[in-house]
């Protein structure tokens, strides 16, 4: 009775840390500003790397604040004084540096504190985002003599693109590999067409979760390049515009450079409006063990729309959470459903939150869609056969 005891006490402070340890899985990089570029110079080479270094907290912070919130609301930003930006600093590395006399020159990456920069804001009244978009992956298709080419040869917006390396955004942008799977996955014409299984192909050799389709024409010696956006979660499209791209290489690059400051800013909006009218649903999640239960957690984190996962309430046989998700009611349960969890509607009395329960318990995660478990392998003979199945012993009651 007492190793009965123990386990179970020993099984629900494993659940209990769970979430924390989800917690710090977070994406870190978002708090995080690389490529400050700083100089200073001063009567000793230790004075001027601190002058350096301080006056890149600053420059970076300012861009921190502009990556988390919309265009409009810039002239809106928080000012703090020199003392309020180094206690938000976490800490800094140097990326590439160079002394010479009195002179220095560096490259820093700085991470601020969450916490500080989320006050700063707030107290501003700026809305903001802190979660990256879902991995995005732009096609950049060519269209020449009415034939629309994507991997094929020459495709100098495809060259402009990949020599693109986007800076300060929350949209991930997916870094084009241009490799076979992506020839087999998708064509110029699917592309121009928004063929969607061919974009679900595309999006799933880059576990994406957004596409953009950059058709480049050429007109009257004039190179234009139009975006369409695809949601692959929930199927929409939208347009994000067309943009000049001159008659040469550098203006392809300053195209590309535009267009991905002008996707961040479409999704940040859209993600600003989400999140402002987000869905917050209490739901009940039967287990049958604690292997059982982080399947559940792994499955509902890879959710892209997920903004939220709290523990209400957890024993040995069932799991009470609340879900924060970036979307309605009716695309929780499509994203629920593409991951093989059905959920019911529980009965409430009078003034109780609705509350869903995932269903069947035994059955409701497609262990497909979830990464390996760490230390478990397919243990699979090499003829190819399935393993055979060991059967457990009954329990004891």
């Amino acid at each position: 009775m007492k190793h009965f005891v123990r386990l179970r006490a020993l099984w629900i402070a494993l659940i209990a840390v769970l979430p924390a340890m989800a917690a710090h899985a977070e994406p870190a990089d978002v708090y995080t500003v690389t490529g400050v570029k700083v100089q200073a110079s001063g009567a000793r080479p230790e004075l001027a790397r601190a002058k350096a270094v301080a006056d890149g907290e600053a420059a970076a912070l300012a861009r921190l604040l502009r990556k988390l919130t919309l265009a409009e609301d810039h002239t809106r930003l928080p000012k703090p004084d020199a003392e309020a930006v180094r206690g938000a600093v976490r800490n800094f590395s140097v990326e590439s540096e160079n002394q010479q006399g009195d002179k220095y020159t560096a490259s820093i990456a700085y991470r601020f504190d969450r916490d500080a920069v989320r006050a700063m804001l707030e107290g501003a009244s700026v809305p903001f985002l802190e979660t990256a978009s879902p991995p995005l992956v732009v096609l950049p298709v060519w269209r020449e003599e009415g034939k629309p080419m994507l991997w094929d040869d020459p495709n100098p917006w495809r060259e402009a693109w990949m020599r693109h390396e986007p800076q300060d955004t929350l949209v991930e942008f997916a870094r084009l590999r241009a490799d076979l799977d992506d020839l087999k996955a998708i064509s110029g014409e699917e592309a121009v067409a928004g063929n969607r299984d061919a974009l679900n192909r595309i999006g799933n050799h880059y576990k994406a979760g957004l596409i953009a389709v950059a058709v480049g024409t050429l007109d009257k010696g004039q190179r234009r390049i139009t975006v369409q956006l695809y949601d692959l979660a929930n199927g929409r499209s939208s347009a994000v515009g067309t943009f000049p791209a001159g008659n040469d290489a550098a203006a392809l690059d300053r195209a590309a450079a535009q267009i991905g400051r002008t996707i961040d800013a479409v999704w940040k909006k859209g993600a600003v409006a989400i999140e402002h009218n987000a869905t917050v649903v209490r739901m009940r999640a039967p287990l049958q063990g604690l292997e059982h239960w982080i399947k559940i957690r792994q499955a509902l984190q890879s959710m892209p729309q997920l903004r939220g996962l709290t523990t209400i309430s957890m024993s040995p046989d069932e799991a009470l959470i609340e879900i924060r998700f970036a979307g309605t009611p009716a695309e929780l349960r499509r994203q629920l459903d593409q991951k093989g969890m059905a959920v019911t509607v529980e009965p409430t009395t009078a003034g109780a939150p609705e509350t869903w329960v995932l269903k069947p318990p035994s059955t409701a995660i497609k262990e497909t869609e979830l990464p390996p478990t760490p230390g478990k392998a397919d243990e699979r003979p090499k003829n190819g056969a399935a393993p055979d199945k060991k059967t457990e012993p009954p329990k004891k009651p």
